[in-house]
């Protein structure tokens, strides 16, 4: 194996020396020797110090005997040799996981291997309880790349190809993602996977990146031999995305699906609806989105639809509280949301609770990843009707309140809504409104005597609240 001064230099880091070394000075050398030879390194003492010389090149060690410098650096040359034999049969044996550990003593630096679809096929053992950085924690607990770093890497690091195949640096001024070194592996033009080394320990230089472009040769030929792993087919048959999309399913083909999934007609069933922070998800990122989910939960139903990840699960094998504390790392760091419809007795009725957890999604808010139907299922109601004819039917307080608090900022209606919701508590409506108690008690007082019905009865308050909720919603 040949070498260069860079990848000399980092294995006589322990002990200090002064390197003059130009960046892309490339790996020809064959080995020391103790005069001048064509691609070899020249290494002779100086005064107390030592030598190592190619062309330009100089790397300096400092108060060290001329004939332990110059079996340290023809060590060197073995090491590699070594290293490289081995990797060479790790590779030919597809053992990825020896791969890189055998390279942990060429770099002190994490590294992770991915597959086609951003799964981790080996990564550097030495830091899996180890923190790094927020994408290693994600590949560490996932399994898999998260989207928000390919995402960042493919659009913000412009002055990179994320495609790159050979090894990329890649700087990023965010304390989620550390510096790296990165290059993808292709086979006869085909993608097989990516691997990465990350700056951590020391820092990288072109050294890294010859012996990085070294293991990519090889690992291309071994990971192209077994195929590159294709992405999740985002086009499969599903029943249940039949049943939500309206389309017929016979019974006997639902209860053979049931049977795999070794469900029952008679269970309650939840779905979820993944989406961006910001609407559905890029087409790039959405087949990762959908793998990543179902790594987490494989005995789910987990496919795509509509720029959206659908998860269906069973009631009996999963609550909806242990899938939150389950996927929270994952919609949180990825920027997802989640709709959640209510739970699903009949699943011929999937296509109307798709429609929930989507309606729940249209409210969104900052740092919010989870969005329930249940406490939006009256505006939902309300809004599957005609605007007009439901304002019409107000109830005639509540309009006429409406009407007066256009003309003058009097707040009537803000003020009857949380008298109402408050169960018509002073105590619990005035720490709401902020307003003093006395205050508040006669405002209610001088609403109620112009109210034109009686507000002792129950079907008034309900008919009351529905009211405004349908002005809040068209008025």
């Amino acid at each position: 194996m040949k070498l260069s001064m860079w990848m000399i230099a980092n294995r006589l880091k322990p002990l200090n020396p002064e390197s003059q070394i130009s960046d892309n000075t490339p790996a020809v050398l064959k080995s020391a020797r103790r005069a001048y030879a064509t691609n070899c390194v020249y290494v002779f003492p100086s005064g107390n110090d030592v030598i190592c010389q190619w062309e330009n090149d100089i790397i300096k060690l400092k108060d060290i005997q001329f004939d332990e410098a110059f079996e340290i650096i023809q060590g060197i040359f073995d090491f590699y040799e070594d290293w490289d034999a081995s990797i060479t049969a790790a590779a030919e044996q597809c053992d990825y996981q020896k791969i890189l550990d055998e390279s942990w003593h060429c770099f002190h630096n994490p590294m992770v291997l991915l597959d086609a679809n951003c799964n981790v096929l080996a990564y550097s053992r030495q830091y899996k309880e180890v923190y790094v950085d927020e994408e290693w924690a994600h590949l560490m607990e996932y399994g898999c790349s998260s989207i928000d770093s390919i995402r960042f890497m493919r659009r913000d690091c412009t002055d990179q190809n994320f495609f790159n195949q050979g090894a990329t640096k890649y700087h990023f001024d965010r304390k989620a993602l550390s510096d790296c070194l990165s290059s993808f592996i292709y086979y006869d033009h085909a993608q097989c996977g990516r691997i990465t080394l990350v700056e951590r320990n020391r820092r990288l230089n072109h050294g890294d990146c010859q012996l990085l472009d070294r293991i990519t040769r090889l690992l291309a030929v071994s990971m192209g031999k077994t195929g590159p792993a294709a992405p999740p087919d985002s086009d499969h048959y599903s029943v249940f995305r039949d049943l939500i999309k309206g389309i017929p399913v016979g019974d006997r083909e639902l209860d053979r699906q049931l049977e795999v999934n070794d469900w029952s007609t008679e269970d309650t069933y939840g779905l979820w609806v993944f989406h961006g922070e910001n609407g559905v998800l890029e087409e790039q990122v959405l087949l990762l989105a959908a793998h990543m989910i179902s790594q987490q939960l494989p005995h789910c139903e987990i496919f795509c639809l509509d720029g959206g990840v659908v998860l269906l699960y069973n009631e009996k094998k999963e609550t909806s509280d242990t899938l939150k504390h389950r996927l929270s790392r994952l919609v949180r760091h990825n920027h997802m949301a989640a709709g959640i419809s209510l739970p699903a007795c009949f699943l011929k009725d999937l296509r109307f609770h798709y429609k929930q957890a989507l309606f729940a999604l249209e409210e969104r808010q900052p740092d919010k990843h989870y969005y329930d139907f249940y406490p939006r299922a009256i505006d939902y109601i309300i809004k599957n009707s005609t605007p007009d004819v439901l304002l019409a039917a107000c109830h005639p307080d509540i309009l006429r309140f409406h009407r007066l608090d256009l003309k003058q900022p009097t707040d009537r209606v803000r003020t009857m809504e949380a008298y109402l919701n408050n169960e018509r508590s002073l105590l619990h409506t005035s720490e709401e409104l902020f307003v003093h108690r006395n205050t508040l008690v006669y405002r209610i007082k001088k609403m109620t005597e112009e109210l034109s019905c009686n507000l002792e009865e129950g079907y008034t308050r309900d008919y009351m609240k529905l009211s405004i909720r349908i002005l809040k919603l068209f008025g």
